[in-house]
């Protein structure tokens, strides 16, 4: 019983990291392209083309894009202008951004001008 009570918990410990098991941050990346589905049919959808591009996203047919739509993963209505202000500033400057996404569905939730600490150019 003592063994079995000890598994269940190694087990349990493990439950959270399986669950975000998708969820990373990219390298450096330059943003090359901002699509803004926003106000077409309510979409409420920003699309970023990104290179050299994220490796297991593919999204809307661009290999390596990365979508920012409201309802998914933490985004919504009163933050996504945010996105799309972050973003085409990246992508007017040149500079390199970092994106926390999740490769199982390839939606993001944050984008770091500069990298999270700084680290891109």
């Amino acid at each position: 019983m003592r063994t079995v009570r000890r598994l269940m918990l190694a087990l349990s410990l493990l439950v959270p990291f399986a669950s975000q098991a998708g969820q990373q941050w990219s390298g450096c990346q330059t943003i090359v392209g901002v699509s803004n589905y926003m106000a077409y049919n309510n979409d409420n959808l920003i699309i970023l083309g990104l290179s050299p591009g994220l490796p297991d996203c593919s999204y809307n047919g661009m290999t390596g894009a990365v979508g920012i739509i409201v309802g998914q993963f933490g985004v919504t209505s009163a933050n996504i202008s945010t996105f799309l202000a972050g973003s085409l500033t990246a992508y007017s400057t040149g500079r390199q951004v970092m994106i926390y996404y999740d490769s199982a569905t390839c939606f993001a939730n944050i984008i770091s001008n500069g990298g999270y600490v700084g680290q891109c150019p």
